[in-house]
């Protein structure tokens, strides 16, 4: 995947988006799903997710809370990608920002599923967060300031030509309407996002690339 490096959000649908498109265990189709992503250096990173559909599932409304049960667009980030390489390295931390047609995030950082630690609430209030329902599609903008990213990291040098890893997804957890699907493909037999071996590959580029 390409990055952009931005000058300003207005230019973060300039450039082609990234599909979802990997339907995993069982899932037989879900509904459109895509997103931009960029990079104002020094700022931090902006988001949107569009998915098409109508009338989401949306039952949780307040941050923190299991969003998963609903239709849900998910992004996750490794920016130690260096870390989990060889047998005797150290997990990589991750993090994972998890967001549904309401708005409400989860936010968390980690080594694992069972090692999430919830970013804290000072934290979240520096993340901006808009949710937009359509009549045949809804949408969510994130901003993820870079200093919400160094405090889980430490200093962060982003800039033209950087990799970090990551992976995108849809879901819903809810009986009857239960799909995952990513864009980087997750090649284990249970359901389970939270595998970073199985992360793909960014690379930071200017726009003009």
């Amino acid at each position: 995947m390409e990055v952009r490096i931005l000058d300003n959000p207005g230019q973060l649908e300039s450039a082609p988006p990234f599909r979802i498109t990997h339907l995993l265990w069982g899932t037989q189709s879900i509904p459109e799903t895509y997103g931009y992503i960029g990079l104002i250096p020094g700022d931090g990173f902006y988001l949107k997710m569009v998915c098409m559909e109508s009338d989401p599932l949306r039952t949780y409304t307040e941050d923190q809370s299991p969003v998963c049960m609903d239709s849900t667009v998910e992004a996750f980030f490794n920016f130690t990608p260096e870390n989990g390489g060889e047998p005797d390295s150290p997990a990589p931390v991750y993090v994972n920002f998890e967001i549904n047609s309401n708005g409400a995030l989860l936010a968390e950082s980690g080594t694992g599923r069972r090692r999430r630690t919830p970013l804290p609430e000072n934290e979240m209030k520096k993340i901006r967060r808009r949710a937009q329902i359509e009549e045949d599609r809804w949408s969510i903008s994130l901003y993820i300031p870079l200093t919400v990213l160094e405090s889980i990291y430490g200093p962060l040098s982003l800039g033209k030509g950087s990799r970090f890893t990551c992976n995108f997804y849809k879901i819903c957890e809810t009986a009857g309407k239960e799909h995952y699907a990513s864009w980087s493909p997750v090649l284990t037999e249970e359901p389970d996002f939270h595998r970073p071996e199985y992360f793909g590959t960014a690379k930071l580029i200017s726009l003009q690339s």
